[in-house]
């Protein structure tokens, strides 16, 4: 009943004002990672807290789509809850919004658990790979 400022951020408006001044540098995450150059945990850990700020049964998670743009995907909780979430969303240059991945037709890979490349496969030649 009583809660002290900061323990949750009950408003849409004020996750989609940070998440706009954030949404960049997430971006820049996700595309280092895909190139194997950083491990973007960390873009991901700072969104789900900010999320669960919101409302502590949601979830987020990020993907590269084929055409280039990112995509946030909103998942857990009462439906209630995400609709009023993705129903705030700004319209972002760059980025889409959706409550689950089995109503969206893109081909993807969460980079979160995608491979890493091996450098035994990188650095032998072509004609070194045995079958």
């Amino acid at each position: 009943m009583f809660s002290k400022r900061g323990d949750g951020d009950f408003s849409p408006k004020r996750f989609w004002r940070w998440f706009a001044r954030e949404a960049r540098g997430i971006a820049n995450a996700i595309e280092a990672l895909a190139r194997g150059e950083a491990d973007a945990e960390w873009a991901l850990i700072g969104l789900n807290e900010r999320i669960r700020r919101y409302d502590a049964s949601l979830e987020a998670d990020v993907i590269r789509t084929l055409d280039g743009r990112c995509q946030m995907i909103v998942t857990g909780g009462a439906d209630a809850s995400v609709m009023a979430l993705l129903e705030a969303a700004p319209a972002l240059s760059g980025w889409t919004f959706a409550s689950n991945v089995e109503s969206q037709p893109v081909r993807r890979v969460p980079f979160r658990l995608a491979p890493r490349p091996s450098l035994d496969t990188v650095e032998a030649p072509a004609g070194a790979i045995a079958l």
